[in-house]
């Protein structure tokens, strides 16, 4: 039976279509290999640039290192009177927990380690105008923003010990404002055991009576930088968080009055009273909030004429015979203050500041000017009211400057005062307000 020249036309056709598809599909395939390929060399291309980078990067952040060590050690030796343990036998990389009591606390840090080493740095350094860009440049500290849990950080802080990178972490993530070692942020224990590391705990003291954090400037007397301990790797797998972080808080508790008690030393200055009331809230004679105000050889209470004066030993000679010191009086004023929280007679705080928005490249926005006020129900500035649950995170930084963060976006708020203004205050009341809204 003869075929159809009809039907064997639409048959040729159709075999010259399938032909023609497989060829497209067969000339895409190559196509979309060949992209590949080329993806694939631009990634590889893109990935050796960055390591000739970060090598170039390296060997600048060493060199600077080296001229400062070389420039610098000596100096800060003779400044602050600093004997310290060397850990130039340590063998890293390794990740070094310290106390933190003085803005200088990474150079005592950096002269004892000896070699390179990277430190986690607060936030607001980010708008340090020609000091950023010198601290990025040959520093290049790992930045954390304070009051937010620190993920980003973490990450970058375990990044440079897989390279083989020390790192410096001061685990209270503030300066003692008392004299007395804070307790380490909960997460550290987790990330020492994570980090696959080396970790080395050293603690300094007399950090805090060289510059208390309401002081204006330095004052000459000792510092000492000791070597705690170094846990191996595999100390650190034997043990949970919760054991590293009671090791940890052990390794570095440091008491200035503790110290002073036993080892009597001058740290002798000028202005040594000035701007204490940017720690000091509470008068303890009247027992009233608010009334405190210094000059550079005592601080005054303005409602019942009670005076203290801040001696070179770090101790507070008052006007009612009896000698105090900062940490017992930080104490006595956290507690005076929950427990008019608690009993329903706090009347809330009230300070003139100036507030600006922080934006996502660390840039601070034009500040807004007026009345920071704080109750039980949250607090009010720049116009508007924010309940306790709209704060994401609350923290104090420099002398007496709060970070806020508000929302879930967590818009990041910076605001202060002037030398007298009581940050410390805001940030106890969060963190009693904290442990309301959470029960």
């Amino acid at each position: 039976m003869k075929e159809d020249p009809e039907t064997k036309n639409i048959q040729a056709s159709a075999g010259e279509m399938n032909k023609s598809r497989t060829a497209g599909e067969t000339a895409n395939q190559d196509e979309k290999a060949k992209q590949t390929e080329k993806a694939k060399k631009a990634a590889a291309k893109a990935k050796k640039k960055a390591e000739r980078q970060e090598r170039r990067e390296v060997r600048r952040h060493k060199r600077a290192w080296a001229f400062f060590k070389f420039t610098l050690t000596r100096y800060f030796i003779r400044k602050f009177r600093y004997s310290y343990d060397s850990l130039k036998e340590v063998e890293g990389p390794y990740l070094l927990l310290a106390n933190h009591n003085m803005e200088l606390d990474p150079t005592l840090v950096g002269i004892a380690a000896g070699r390179q080493i990277y430190f986690v740095a607060s936030e607001h350094i980010m708008r340090k105008g020609l000091g950023t860009w010198f601290l990025r440049t040959f520093l290049r500290p790992i930045i954390h923003t304070k009051g937010k849990t620190g993920a980003k950080s973490v990450m970058a802080i375990i990044k440079a010990l897989k390279k083989g990178h020390n790192v410096c972490l001061f685990a209270e993530g503030n300066r003692s404002f008392n004299g007395v070692t804070g307790d380490i942020l909960p997460s550290t224990g987790k990330l020492a055991r994570a980090a696959g590391a080396s970790l080395v705990t050293f603690r300094i003291e007399g950090g805090y009576l060289t510059q208390p954090r309401f002081s204006t400037s330095y004052r000459k007397g000792r510092t000492y930088g000791h070597l705690v301990h170094v846990y191996k790797p595999e100390e650190l797998k034997a043990m949970t968080d919760d054991e590293m972080n009671e090791a940890i808080n052990r390794d570095l508790h440091e008491d200035a009055y503790a110290t002073q008690e036993a080892n009597r030393i001058a740290y002798k200055g000028k202005n040594l009273t000035l701007g204490i009331e940017s720690t000091l809230f509470w008068c303890p004679a009247c027992k009233k909030m608010e009334t405190l105000k210094s000059t550079s050889d005592e601080v005054r209470c303005s409602a019942c004429g009670f005076t203290a004066s801040f001696n070179e030993f770090g101790y507070l000679d008052c006007s009612d015979g009896v000698t105090r010191n900062m940490r017992d009086w930080d104490r006595e004023q956290r507690e005076f203050l929950i427990g008019q929280f608690r009993d329903g007679t706090f009347q809330g705080f009230s300070d003139q500041v100036s507030v600006r928005i922080i934006g996502a490249d660390h840039k601070a926005g034009e500040p807004m000017n007026g009345e920071l006020r704080a109750t039980t129900e949250g607090v009010t500035f720049a116009g508007k009211h924010y309940k306790r649950g709209d704060i994401s995170g609350l923290a104090v930084y420099s002398r007496n400057y709060i970070n806020t963060l508000f929302g879930p976006e967590e818009v990041q708020y910076d605001l202060r005062g002037d030398l007298g203004f009581n940050a410390l205050k805001y940030y106890y009341l969060y963190q009693e307000t904290g442990k309301e809204s959470e029960s």
